[in-house]
């Protein structure tokens, strides 16, 4: 098995949908960890941005992260494909770890 990081950065949601869209991707994360999936999940909302030189704000849209184990890229890029966030212009970054 392999493991891929996903970052999950978020789309814009009509405010009449946000409820339901909410709901449908705690659905879909708990799908992906009952299938043996998810190994980690981190859901949040940033706080700072830490460099050399400051400590600022985050104003960026990265959401959460989860640790997937999958056979392949190919798999893991598949188990993305009725991410409900998609319709909204969401998006998911894919890493895998190194060592694998």
């Amino acid at each position: 098995m392999l493991e891929f990081m996903f970052v999950y950065r978020g789309g814009i949601v009509p405010d009449d949908q946000v409820e339901q869209n909410v709901s449908d991707l705690w659905k879909w994360l708990n799908n992906l960890k009952e299938k043996g999936y998810e190994k980690f999940r981190f859901a949040g909302n940033g706080l700072k941005i830490v460099s050399q030189y400051s400590v600022n704000d985050y104003s960026g849209d990265v959401f959460g992260v989860s640790i997937i184990e999958a056979e392949s890229l190919e798999e893991a890029i598949s188990l993305t494909t009725d991410w409900p966030e998609l319709q909204y212009g969401g998006r998911i970054e894919i890493v895998r770890a190194l060592g694998d």
